[in-house]
Order: structure tokens, then C-alpha cells, then sequence
């Protein structure tokens, strides 16, 4: 069955079809052979998607929207600009500073590339930087996006794998600064070619920028904090932080209306039926796989080759790296994460730790080349071609492979914040 699947999904992706039809096709190949009633698909189907957890996708894209749209998201990069805007690498820093406000509220990695890149890329470009490293630079810091909380692919991994997305959430925290604090040494060090002048720091434009965005750094802190307090649950904190965005951008900030919420409400329905579609196929597939024992076949035929944590986390990296060449980091996580997750925990590795993990190495898929979803809105918003934004980006794939090999080295940097706030349940 595994080669039947993986045949048709190969297949599906070759004829440029979406990966959700790929996997209804296989679905139903599969079905078909085992002679399985058609019935049993569509039961399996809905269980996939109905999941109470599955509620915060829905809610966390619609707080993107908000944000871009309702002056959150420029509020916070002027904050960035001020607190960073000194350092070498001068509005480089910004752009990955202002990555790590927005990703700790989208959750969207492809959202932060359009929203940061279209606010930032022009004034990078009038301050010395070429169009493809302004571009490099505001691509490669959208992926800190889907590891700071509150992350879309990290709720479905724990979704699919049945592991706590609060835990999920807590664990980002510090990976995702980590390879904010990477890409921003890479900027300081190739300053000096990339252009973009040093401007002085000033303790009142710091404090007028604070004062201006105060309420929306609120936002981050009701996620997280609500999470950690116990308040509420990671879907909970969705709800919470969509009504506290709509309160601040109606009410407050007062920059979009009413009437612009049909637009963001229907961009939202497009994006989270996507999802649904993909995740009730792949459960659909889980489950073919499961009653063929396919999961407990990988597990032992693992475990003949090596038992040891370390290697075996670097051959799952270097596989999951390839898979991202080619396939989108939704559908690649929906898919890999239920075989993968039983093989590297049959060796003792943490759940958790691998959810975050694997939604880093997927997430570096939305970077390259031929399908990184990321690289083509970057080159939309920069005016780029491919060739000289990838070639801009090669010193920032290096600092997220050093941040890779650190997060396998050492689980405890992953781990340890988690455990250390005794987060449970979703």
C-alpha cells in the first residue's frame, strides 16, 4: 500500500496537480484494492477534521488579516525599526525583528513574506540594499514565523499526532528566537556588502514607537501567556487573540472597517478549506496505511539500522529536507508527520520536540527551489527573478542549517521550557 500511495502522489505532483486531489486519487485507488467500502473513506475523512483544535487555524489566519490590514503589523515594524534600526545591517535587522513580532501572531510564514516585504523592501532598496538581498532578507526570516507561536503547521502536527499543541507552542519559543538571533549576525556580517546606513538610537523614538504599539505587543502576550497562565487552551487563545486584534484595529487604531472583513473572512474560508481538504485525505491515507501496518513496519525496519537518537534524527533531517524540495510544507507535514513521528519516538525522542523539528526543516522548504511557496511571493513583492534571489539567499541557508544541526545536538533547547512551565493538554 505504501508504494501504491507513494506512486500516485509522485505521479499527481508531476502533472502539477494540488496535493489534496493526489491524495483523494490515492485515497480511492487504495480503496478500491482493498475493496474497502467508499463509506468507510468518508468516516474516516470527517474524523480527520472533526477536531476541536483544528478551530484556531481558521482564527489565527483571519488575526494575519487584521494585523496587516488594521495597522498592527506597521505598528510593530516602526517598534522594530526604532529598537534595531541603529545596529549594522540597519533595516535588515529591522525586517527580521519585525518577522519575529508577526510570526508571534500569524502564525504564517507565507503571510509574513508579503506583509513584512511589501512594507519594508522599498525602503531597504532607497538605503543602499540590491533588490535581490532586500528580498533574501525578508524571505528567509518568514520561516521564524511557523516556530514562534503561534504556528499553523505546529498545530497540525499536533493534530495529526495526537500531541499537545500548548506544549507545541510553549516549545517554539525558544528555537524561534534562535534563528532570528542567527539571521541577524548573518546580516550584521554581510553589512558591509549588502549596503544600508547605521542610524543613531534615540530613546525618544524608541518611546513614541512603544506608545504607538503597545496594544498590539498585547496580542503576543495573551497567546502566550493565557497558555502558560492556563487560562485557556492554544484553540482558546485563537478566539481570544482574533476579538483583542478587532477590538484595537476597529475601535483604536481605526484604519479598516467593517466592510473590509468580507474580504479577510473569504481569503481566511479559501486558505482553511485547503487545509481541511488535505487533512481529511491524509486521514483518510493514515488510515489504509495503519490497517496495513505500514507505521509498525517502518518502526522495526528502523530500528535494525540504528537505535540511536542522534543518527536517526539526521537521516529523518535529511529526508525531510528533500521531501520540502518538493512538496509544500502543509501537505508534507500532514502526510509525514503521522509515519515519522511513531519511528524517531520508538527511540525515546520527545513528541514535542520533533513537531517543532520538523515544522523547522519544512519550513526551510518554503525556501527553495522549484516549489518553496515563500521564494515565489518574495520575488513578486522584491520584482526578482529566482535565480538572483536564491543566489542572495545561500549565506542565510548556511545560518538555518548551523540552527538545525544545534536543535538535533542538543533536544534540550527545545525541550526544556516546556517541561520547565509544565504545560498540558491543547
Amino acid at each position: 500500500m505504501l508504494w501504491i500511495f507513494l506512486g500516485i502522489l509522485l505521479v499527481s505532483i508531476a502533472l502539477g496537480l494540488p496535493i489534496a486531489f493526489g491524495l483523494g486519487v490515492a485515497a480511492l485507488v487504495m480503496a478500491v484494492l482493498s475493496d474497502i467500502p467508499l463509506s468507510i473513506m468518508i468516516e474516516q475523512s470527517i474524523r480527520g477534521v472533526n477536531s476541536f483544535p483544528l478551530l484556531a487555524i481558521p482564527f489565527f489566519i483571519l488575526v494575519g488579516e487584521v494585523m496587516s490590514q488594521g495597522g498592527i503589523a506597521r505598528r510593530l515594524m516602526e517598534l522594530a525599526g526604532a529598537l534595531v534600526g541603529f545596529m549594522r545591517g540597519g533595516l535588515g535587522q529591522v525586517a527580521i525583528t519585525g518577522s519575529m513580532f508577526f510570526g508571534g501572531i500569524s502564525g504564517s510564514a507565507v503571510a509574513d513574506t508579503a506583509a513584512t516585504g511589501a512594507m519594508m523592501i522599498p525602503s531597504m532598496k532607497q538605503q543602499g540594499y540590491s533588490a535581490a538581498n532586500a528580498t533574501a532578507i525578508n524571505t528567509v526570516s518568514s520561516v521564524i514565523g511557523i516556530i514562534i507561536p503561534p504556528s499553523i503547521p505546529l498545530i497540525l502536527y499536533g493534530i495529526v499526532t495526537e500531541t499537545s499543541i500548548s506544549r507545541l507552542f510553549i516549545a517554539g519559543i525558544v528555537p524561534g528566537m534562535m534563528i532570528g538571533f542567527a539571521l541577524m549576525v548573518t546580516t550584521f556580517i554581510l553589512a558591509s556588502k549588502q549596503g544600508g546606513g547605521v542610524r543613531k538610537f534615540r530613546w525618544d523614538v524608541l518611546w513614541k514607537a512603544f506608545k504607538d504599539a503597545w496594544l498590539a505587543l498585547v496580542l503576543p502576550f495573551i497567546v502566550i501567556g493565557g497558555i502558560i497562565g492556563g487560562i485557556f487552551t492554544a484553540t482558546e487563545a485563537a478566539v481570544a487573540a482574533l476579538l483583542y486584534a478587532l477590538a484595537i484595529s476597529l475601535l483604536v487604531y481605526r484604519e479598516f472597517s467593517i466592510k473590509a472583513l468580507g474580504g479577510m473572512l473569504v481569503r481566511t474560508a479559501r486558505l482553511t478549506g485547503m487545509v481541511m481538504m488535505l487533512l481529511a485525505f491524509a486521514t483518510v491515507i493514515a488510515w489504509f496505511l495503519t490497517i496495513n501496518m505500514v507505521p509498525q513496519t517502518l518502526v522495526t525496519q528502523v530500528q535494525s539500522i540504528t537505535q540511536d537518537p542522534f543518527l536517526l534524527l539526521l537521516i529523518v533531517a535529511v529526508l525531510l529536507l528533500l521531501v520540502g524540495f518538493v512538496m509544500d510544507l502543509t501537505p508534507a507535514m500532514v502526510i509525514m508527520a503521522p509515519m515519522l513521528a511513531p519511528i524517531v519516538t520508538s527511540v525515546g525522542v520527545d513528541p514535542v520536540y520533533f513537531g517543532v523539528l520538523m515544522a523547522f526543516i519544512l519550513g526551510v522548504g518554503l525556501l527553495t527551489p522549484p516549489v518553496g511557496t515563500c521564494l515565489y511571493v518574495g520575488c513578486g513583492v522584491g520584482k526578482v527573478s529566482m535565480e538572483s534571489l536564491v543566489r542572495a539567499m545561500l549565506p542565510y541557508y548556511a545560518a538555518l542549517l548551523v540552527v538545525l544541526v544545534i536543535l538535533i545536538a542538543f533536544p534540550g533547547v527545545v525541550t526544556w521550557l516546556p517541561d520547565l512551565t509544565a504545560v498540558r493538554g491543547n
